[in-house]
């Protein structure tokens, strides 16, 4: 999949140290003095806490013109049966996925959206065509489901193939990095230094209404704004 990447990667989508390294730039007053370096588009590659030796996943999306996420979408490769909103989450794939090759989802996992666990962060700012390519190719990627194994094909290896296509420099022998240490050498080889959590942005008033009813005592997690293949 790699190779295919390589030989797939629009020469647009090059991305140099120093566009890896742009900070979310104040959106400008009007469109007559929009400046053509302004970056709203984000991929932001991510380690977190877990049982075991943590895991990868990309968060990408939008932000506003105060650097804040006003739409997003998660991509990771996990054990199936790991899902973000799966209740007595299984081991039983994880396990099984040491050995073998067990089914996979690509989405959000448990764990994923809750900032108190990211440990290691990257973001590349991009504007809208670059992006567009990318959100594309996480989607075929998404669909494709491959299937899980700790050692031939895991988060990471995941994660790299998003990052070989956006044209950056990536470790080698991402398959056996725990993702902390893939992060932080991602970010190095990339001339990136440590980044801030980006914000979601607060509902606008219009959006505003009474809260659902939920169920006692369940813990509520943030939604993931979908996506689609061609923002605006």
């Amino acid at each position: 999949m790699v190779a295919v990447s390589l030989v797939t990667i629009p020469l647009g989508l090059m991305i140099s140290p120093a566009a890896a390294n742009d900070p979310v730039a104040p959106a400008p007053s009007s469109p007559e003095s929009a400046a053509p370096s302004y970056k709203a588009y984000f991929v932001e590659f991510r380690s977190r806490h877990a049982a075991s030796y943590g895991h990868m996943y990309v968060l990408y999306g939008q932000v506003n013109g105060q650097g804040e996420i006003i739409k997003s979408d998660i991509a990771g490769l996990h054990p199936k049966g790991d899902a973000n909103d799966c209740e007595n989450c299984s081991l039983i794939p994880w396990t099984v996925g040491h050995v073998l090759f067990v089914p996979s989802d690509t989405g959000a996992s448990n764990g994923d959206l809750e900032e108190k666990y990211v440990t290691k962060r990257y973001r590349v700012m991009l504007d809208a065509a670059a992006f567009n390519a990318v959100a594309a190719y996480i989607m075929q990627k998404k669909a494709e489901k491959p299937m899980w194994n700790a050692v031939v094909s895991n988060c990471v290896t995941f994660g790299n193939d998003i990052a070989v296509y956006m044209g950056l420099k990536t470790p080698a022998g991402a398959n056996l990095l725990k993702p902390e240490i893939y992060i932080d050498s991602l970010r190095e080889m990339n001339g990136g230094e440590p980044q801030e959590a980006l914000r979601f942005a607060e509902p606008t008033s219009s959006n505003v209404g009474p809260p659902p009813p939920s169920a006692p005592n369940k813990k509520k997690k943030k939604p993931v704004a979908t996506l689609s293949p061609s923002p605006q």
